[in-house]
């Protein structure tokens, strides 16, 4: 007999004694309809006077089963309606000391838990239910519904497919509950078809079993939106069944946010609060896609609200958080300031201890992006374009998706895209310059489309934008991407999305990433760029990829995948040929260096080189065979690699430190500056790079711009902050400005009184002064 006792997760007590003792008299909170779970009939009576939009008599007829008369799972139901989410909890203990052998009292308490964002405990609750009776149908819904917010996908399927296709009695609302998993489940998938299927076999099993109809109208209305349908008549039919149903309007919200509809979902979500104020979660969802938008006063406003009704929401705490550091640890700046017109085209929203380092290159790298696109399809940004950039990792994540955890470098809702500082990755493999220049990219794909573009094809162009324009030109297909392509695991076009929307197998994201760029690189060289854009231009009309292919290109998506396939076997497949002996020669080269064998690793360094000399990734051959060069004593072989690893878009930044050094050693100036200024879009945040570009520009006549990245050096906190400081003075003294040469030297001297280059500089501006 299972007689443990629980109470709720002891960081979410306090703040339920204070935000959820009873909602004011005449408020119900929105919880989940029952759908027959129970059958106690005065519990019924408040429940369907809820749903008739009574809430005033449901609240006091809540109130009124509050009774010692009532079993305690009535008493615990009663308090949970009324917001009381302590109290409900205390009874749920009373009702499993009551009856515990029934599975039913766990299956409430373990929707309690769902409702407090506690799905391990809820699980653990479901379980226990389906130990009593391993046959309970609502047992079994329930811990799908814990394990789809990420339990195992496996076990899930087995908990769906016992409701659905096995006789477990009387229980048709779980039934149609499991339906119901399954159509969102499509409908985030976007896969239409299946989910109209199941919407209609949903449909027929609820009247068939005198089930409300409500949470099916709304998902219809989703279903209708996402396909550009008209959903109204939906919303109408769901609310004229439950006039106070905010979900009617959530629903829809939520799937918008899907596919990226992020001003129609702020439409649906504002409706839904306006419905039903304590709808917690709409109000977080309001927030979050206002702040989507750049609306964040509003935003904010709605965020709070949440939190004060309901506290356990991870989304919630982890906005609440995120916007502590937005208000005080970012700014904003405009630019061109002043605006030109009414607005300003740019606005960068840095960190605070990141502005000094960052805003330059971020402008640079921004306006040219910009002039770049406008051009190439053919749109002049409606809105200022906002850019921001987190040195926190997962404060970034946070304002992307709500939630920490996930792997994304940058993500774009429309005029405004989010994305890591390169702090926020202190690994050399991340280029901060080129995801810049992919989110940019999305930000003119969904202006062109009005955030209609396909999933695949936005990401395609962005990578193709990388490759073709972008701060390192070039294409970058990584190896496992190459093994795909060996092992022929490139999608039909007609399929493509599903590679980022239903993976099959580890990495497929990625490789579906790399397959959408060389799908526009192949339009582009075989067709023209102008093909790309008026494709783009025709997912207004409502085309589907397919579509658009054959009415752009005049060719069936079949030939388009064969003539797509020639391509990749022309381009790719000598090296594919070759790729287990290129690996075999990469491992040869790192254990060679690794053992210190020079000759050995410049060697096996060599043969992959010879193989594959586009391969610049952070562990390129061309790394190794510097490394065994320079240890060699062989110069010229080292400035050789370096050289090549740059031209064919190398951007390790120690190594392009290292090619500057030898440049400058050949008083290759030009050169040395065009590398130095490549490896800012690397990481900007190298002390030593801003020494040489800033020396190099000194050298070269520009005091100006070597003042900016001495400015830089500056706010980086450098260790000889004495030499940072003199050479600001330097360079004001080479624009002729005595006054500010003078402050930076005498800082300088202060923290060094003995720096013998500042004295001599001193000696000369009291000459002057004289």
């Amino acid at each position: 007999m299972l007689t443990r006792m629980r109470i709720l997760h002891a960081t979410y007590r306090a703040a339920l004694a204070v935000l959820l003792l009873v909602l004011p008299l005449s408020k119900v909170l929105a919880r989940g309809h029952l759908y027959g779970a129970l059958d106690n009939e005065e519990l019924l009576a408040c429940e369907d006077l809820f749903w008739n939009g009574q809430s005033a008599q449901a609240a006091a007829c809540y109130n009124r089963l509050y009774s010692p008369e009532q079993p305690p799972l009535v008493r615990a139901e009663a308090l949970w309606a009324r917001g009381n989410l302590q109290g409900a909890n205390s009874q749920f203990q009373l009702a499993i000391e009551a009856s515990p052998d029934d599975p039913i009292v766990r299956v409430r308490w373990g929707e309690l838990f769902m409702d407090t964002y506690q799905f391990s405990e809820a699980y653990t609750l479901f379980a226990e239910a389906l130990e009593l009776d391993p046959a309970n149908a609502w047992g079994h819904i329930g811990a799908a519904s814990a394990l789809s917010e990420g339990g195992d996908p496996e076990v899930l399927n087995q908990h769906l497919n016992a409701v659905m296709h096995e006789d477990l009695g009387l229980a048709e609302g779980a039934r149609l509950r499991a339906m119901i998993m399954v159509i969102r489940s499509l409908l985030r998938d976007d896969r239409y078809e299946q989910a109209q299927l199941s919407l209609d076999e949903a449909f027929e099993w609820a009247e068939e079993h005198a089930l409300p109809l409500m949470e099916l109208n709304a998902l219809q209305a989703s279903h209708a939106f996402m396909m550009r349908q008209d959903y109204q008549p939906f919303i109408e039919a769901s609310l004229q069944e439950a006039p106070n149903y905010g979900d009617a309007w959530f629903i829809p919200g939520y799937f918008a946010t899907v596919i990226r509809r992020y001003k129609e979902a702020v439409d649906f979500f504002s409706e839904a609060v306006s419905l039903q104020p304590n709808h917690w979660e709409a109000q977080v969802y309001l927030g979050q896609n206002l702040l989507r938008l750049n609306r964040i006063n509003e935003a904010i406003a709605h965020i709070n609200t949440s939190y004060e009704g309901n506290a356990f929401n991870p989304m919630t705490v982890n906005l609440m958080r995120l916007l502590d550091n937005f208000t005080s640890d970012f700014v904003s700046i405009s630019y061109p300031d002043p605006p030109e017109g009414p607005l300003p085209e740019l606005i960068l929203r840095l960190g605070q201890d990141e502005k000094a380092v960052l805003d330059k290159y971020a402008r640079q790298l921004s306006e040219d992006s910009i002039a770049v696109y406008k051009e190439r399809y053919r749109l002049d940004p409606k809105e200022p374009i906002i850019v921001e950039i987190y040195p926190n990792h997962e404060d970034f994540i946070v304002r992307s998706i709500g939630m920490p955890g996930v792997g994304l470098l940058g993500v774009t809702f429309g005029y405004l895209f989010a994305m890591d500082s390169p702090t926020a990755h202190p690994e050399q493999k991340y280029h901060w310059g080129t995801t810049l220049w992919h989110e940019m990219a999305h930000v003119f794909t969904l202006g062109v489309t009005e955030n209609l573009v396909p999933r695949w094809v936005s990401e395609g162009i962005s990578v193709f934008e990388e490759w073709r324009t972008g701060p390192i030109p070039g294409r970058k297909i990584p190896t496992d991407v190459l093994q795909a392509m060996a092992e022929d695991k490139f999608l039909p076009i007609a399929k493509l999305d599903d590679g980022f929307m239903r993976p099959e197998y580890s990495g497929q994201v990625i490789v579906s990433y790399m397959q959408s760029g060389l799908v526009f690189e192949f339009i582009d060289l075989e067709y023209g760029f102008d093909k790309i854009v008026d494709m783009l231009y025709m997912f207004n009309d409502g085309l589907s990829p397919v579509e658009a292919i054959e009415k752009s290109l005049g060719i069936s998506d079949s030939d388009f995948d064969r003539h797509f396939k020639q391509f990749i076997d022309i381009e790719y497949g000598p090296l594919l040929g070759s790729l287990p002996v290129w690996m075999e020669d990469m491992n040869a080269s790192y254990s060679a260096l690794r053992e210190e064998q020079w000759e050995e690793a410049a060697a096996a360094a060599e043969r992959a080189i010879f193989t594959y000399p586009e391969y610049v990734e952070v562990d390129s051959p061309y790394i190794v065979l510097a490394r065994a060069n320079k240890e060699l004593g062989n110069a010229d072989a080292e400035f050789e690699a370096l050289q090549s690893f740059w031209k064919n878009g190398g951007y390790l930044p120690n190594a392009l430190l290292a090619l500057a050094d030898h440049y400058l050693e050949q008083e290759n100036n030009p050169l040395a500056e065009e590398v130095l200024e490549d490896a800012n879009w690397a990481d900007p945040f190298l002390e030593e790079l801003h020494v040489k570009l800033g020396d190099l520009y000194i050298e070269t006549n520009r005091p100006e711009l070597a003042i900016e990245e001495f400015e830089v050096l500056l706010a980086l906190d450098p260790l000889d902050k004495a030499a940072a400081n003199y050479r600001l003075a330097n360079a004001w003294y080479a624009l002729d400005n005595a006054e500010k040469s003078m402050e930076y030297l005498m800082t300088a001297l202060d923290i060094a009184p003995q720096y013998r280059p500042a004295q001599k500089l001193l000696l000369e501006l009291s000459r002057i002064s004289n």
